[in-house]
């Protein structure tokens, strides 16, 4: 009965079916008062710190600049997020979304110029650097994820996109996941567990 509980839990990724929930309540905030006036209030700018504006640097997190934003970045949070909260855990996994959010918000307050930031994308980034932490421990090949980090890295510096966010999304992840995943499971017990999400 343990064993089937185990598999049970880490076949559902409810942290990320729970981020994606709440950035779909973020669309339909947005969708009821208007995307301007949502941004307005929410989204993050340099000096929101100075400001006082503690709100913005998690509610930014699931604000987006249209449904096209949305879209791209729903698709991006299930393919790492599922995987991956499979993999570590909905708490670790927490914890380094939520890192992320904070650290992409961090970088945007003091490096984010005169725009207005906003989206999932921070966390996703930490997600990215969090997976590329788990591989090297594993001592598995990190070139494909290393490969789509720094493809997402010159995306970044594209018109009209946080690298701010990004950047900082990804140091705050990749640090969180130094932190949660190194000194945890072995490699050999962090192999069976993968080899339990992959059965």
């Amino acid at each position: 009965m343990t064993t089937y509980n185990n598999l049970f839990k880490q076949k559902i990724p409810f942290v990320t079916v729970a981020i994606v929930i709440l950035n779909i309540i973020g669309l339909l905030y947005e969708l009821s008062v208007g995307e301007d006036a949502a941004i307005y209030e929410f989204a993050m700018y340099e000096g929101a710190l100075r400001d006082g504006e503690w709100a913005r640097f998690i509610v930014s997190g699931f604000l987006h600049f249209g449904l096209y934003h949305f879209g791209s970045n729903m698709l991006c949070l299930v393919f790492f997020g599922i995987s991956f909260e499979k993999r570590i855990g909905p708490v670790k996994y927490a914890l380094i979304y939520l890192a992320a959010l904070i650290g992409a918000g961090v970088m945007i307050n003091f490096f984010g110029g005169e725009g207005i930031h906003a989206g999932a994308s921070g966390g996703i980034w930490g997600l990215m650097c969090a997976t590329l932490v788990l591989t090297i421990k594993n001592r598995q090949n990190p070139v494909y994820v290393g490969r789509g980090i720094l493809f997402n890295l010159i995306y970044s510096f594209s018109a009209g996109v946080s690298w701010q966010g990004h950047i900082g999304g990804g140091i705050a992840g990749f640090i969180m996941a130094c932190i949660l995943l190194l000194g945890g499971k072995n490699n050999v017990q962090q192999r069976r567990q993968n080899e339990l999400y992959n059965a």
